[in-house]
């Protein structure tokens, strides 16, 4: 314990020291101070995925900003003018750095006009080459692909669904018909709506919120498998659809929504514009 806090104690003043003095600087006009240097250790280039921890102070010493572990995939530092990202590409894995520049350029926001001197201390964890990351990416996806096709048909078997997908892979149910007029590519529609995942749990519902959800029909305001099947309805139907990740939130995590999700809806559509 003592000894984790010698180092802890280490790191601090070194910090503070590089804010103090000892700064290079850069022909865009980043200063820049390396703190701890790793020369042998991997040093990213654009396109690869960093991790970082990053601290930011003015000129007061206040603390602006401070993010816990995160990643992000560098890219090409602007030119003409200084940015985290040239700061970023200088280091290697574990090393300590810290940079001085304007806050306009610190949020990469040049067209404001803050001008005031921030303080960014920036701590390099990983780097994982954009290869490699591919790699594990192409390789979780096929999982989860695989995973999804699993859990969908023991959905489909296990409720005796027998009807087959649309082209796009939807599973359109109508449970009521609808005797009104049918959506018009481009005029708005209003729909309520129950979202639940293949387990029955719910995870958004317009009910809730005691009006509908309006949006216009084609405007990829919704997730394509809930146009696709809105389209499908007649003002006043309900159906139940089916939509595949495909069709919805595909590898990526939304909100309470995990990647490879297939997801219900309960639609009944309630309104539409002639």
């Amino acid at each position: 314990m003592r000894n984790s806090l010698i180092i802890v104690t280490a790191f601090v003043t070194m910090l503070l020291s590089a804010c103090s003095n000892g700064f290079n600087t850069t022909s865009s006009g980043l200063e820049y101070q390396l703190v701890t240097v790793n020369n042998d250790a991997l040093q990213p280039v654009p396109n690869d995925i960093v991790a970082i921890r990053i601290t930011c102070r003015n000129s007061a010493g206040m603390l602006v900003d401070e993010t816990p572990l995160f990643k992000m995939q560098l890219k090409d530092a602007p030119s003409g003018r200084p940015s985290v990202e040239e700061g970023l590409l200088m280091m290697h894995k574990g090393d300590s750095a810290v940079f001085r520049m304007q806050a306009q350029f610190y949020r990469n926001n040049p067209s404001q006009t803050d001008d005031s001197l921030l303080t960014v201390s920036v701590r390099m964890v990983d780097v994982i080459p954009f290869e490699e990351f591919e790699r594990d990416r192409e390789a979780a996806r096929i999982a989860g692909e695989r995973e999804e096709d699993q859990l969908l048909n023991e959905y489909l078997r296990k409720n005796k669904i027998d009807i087959e997908p649309t082209m796009s892979g939807l599973y359109f149910i109508e449970t009521e018909k609808g005797t009104g007029a049918a959506p018009i590519p481009g005029k708005m529609v209003a729909i309520h709506y129950e979202g639940l995942f293949l387990n029955g749990q719910v995870f958004d519902s317009s009910y809730g919120r005691r009006e509908p959800l309006k949006f216009r029909l084609g405007s990829r305001q919704v997730i394509q498998g809930l146009e696709e099947g809105v389209a499908r309805m007649r003002k006043g139907g309900r159906a139940t659809l089916i939509i595949p990740s495909a069709l919805a939130y595909g590898d990526q995590q939304a909100g309470p929504i995990p990647p490879f999700a297939t997801l219900i809806f309960e639609v009944w559509l309630v309104g539409t514009e002639e």
